[in-house]
């Protein structure tokens, strides 16, 4: 039987720090958001960051996704040794809602699927399970959607823009900060706009 949860409902969640949820997940997508941050926290740059630990999406403009290495698909972020999260403050919020699905996000509703194997599991708030220690799902939903809507907008007229836009909008979102940028939502948002109005003037 389905279950479906809101921030408001409580439901049995837990972790000990096993690898299931890290291995066989298939494409794992990020955001400018999170390469930043994620960059940032490893102490290298977003270039770098991206060329090492990322791949483009095929047929799918823009997106990227976390690397997967091994016969098991483990993600590159996660320690073989100790199964641990090597980025766990700065996740991706694909690994925040986990092992929660998002059905809408607008409306804050999710699909718990039973794919967790923790024996440990303790009725908690869906709220303070997206939130943990590091309130990520609060601070960057918004952004996140935005980027989703982005995404699709961009993908539907991605066939008329020409190579040497699409070289820039790539560079502009996902590399285009510096160390003096403090507000990461802020200026992936500028970023954003910036393409939007580069995109608008190649598909004229």
């Amino acid at each position: 039987m389905a279950t479906y949860v809101t921030l408001k409902s409580k439901t049995k969640l837990g972790c000990n720090i096993c690898d299931r949820c890290c291995i066989n997940r298939g494409d794992i997508k990020i955001t400018p958001v999170n390469v930043v941050e994620i960059s940032r926290y490893m102490n290298i740059s977003p270039r770098e960051f991206v060329e090492k630990y990322t791949k483009s999406l095929e047929n799918q403009p823009l997106e990227i996704v976390i690397k997967a290495s091994g016969k098991d698909d483990r993600c590159i972020l996660n320690n073989e040794t100790d199964s641990r999260c090597q980025i766990h403050p700065v996740k991706p919020m694909q690994c925040v809602t986990f092992p929660l699905i998002p059905v809408d996000l607008k409306k804050d509703i999710f699909y718990k699927q039973d794919t967790c194997n923790c024996e440990e599991q303790k009725e908690i708030l869906v709220l303070d399970w997206l939130n943990g220690k590091n309130g990520i799902y609060v601070k960057y939903k918004k952004i996140y959607m935005e980027w989703i809507r982005f995404v699709e907008e961009i993908q539907s007229v991605w066939k008329d823009i020409d190579e040497c836009t699409r070289g820039e909008a790539f560079d502009t979102l996902y590399f285009n900060y510096s160390e003096e940028d403090k507000d990461i939502i802020r200026s992936v948002k500028k970023n954003i706009n910036s393409v939007k109005k580069a995109v608008r003037k190649s598909c004229r």
